[in-house]
């Protein structure tokens, strides 16, 4: 019994790792939204106010006003791709950092959300220009 404790140990740990991982996984939906340009997704998981930091405007939005700067950044930058480089929690708190691949220019983006009755809630979204 006492040679199969260590394989225990490792099974608890990968299964341990493997739980938290997905509790911690950026929405397939928000990322696709993100791929996709779909403002009108993006803005159903934002807080009632949201802040925003896009190439030109930044402030705190109301949910609605939030959607149509989104919409209005979607459509100049034509996104093409969305990848997620990192994500993290701290506190009570998550963060994701990806990298949005537009027609011509790339930018960084940045999520700070919090979970709500298992619901992902945006509440800041910045997004800026990438110097290659």
């Amino acid at each position: 019994m006492k040679q199969f404790i260590p394989y225990i140990i490792v099974l608890v740990m990968a299964f341990t790792q493997a739980v938290a991982a997905q509790n911690n996984s950026f929405p397939a939906n928000l990322v696709k939204a993100t791929q996709n340009g779909d403002a009108t997704t993006l803005a159903a998981a934002f807080n009632d106010n949201v802040e925003l930091v896009l190439p030109g405007k930044s402030g705190i939005y109301g949910k609605f006003q939030a959607e149509m700067v989104v919409r209005e950044f979607f459509s100049m930058a034509e996104p093409q791709e969305f990848k997620v480089i990192h994500e993290g929690t701290r506190e009570n708190a998550s963060y994701v950092i990806g990298a949005l691949s537009g027609r011509n220019e790339n930018f960084r983006v940045y999520f700070l959300t919090k979970s709500a009755d298992k619901k992902t809630i945006i509440h800041q979204l910045r997004i800026e220009k990438q110097d290659d």
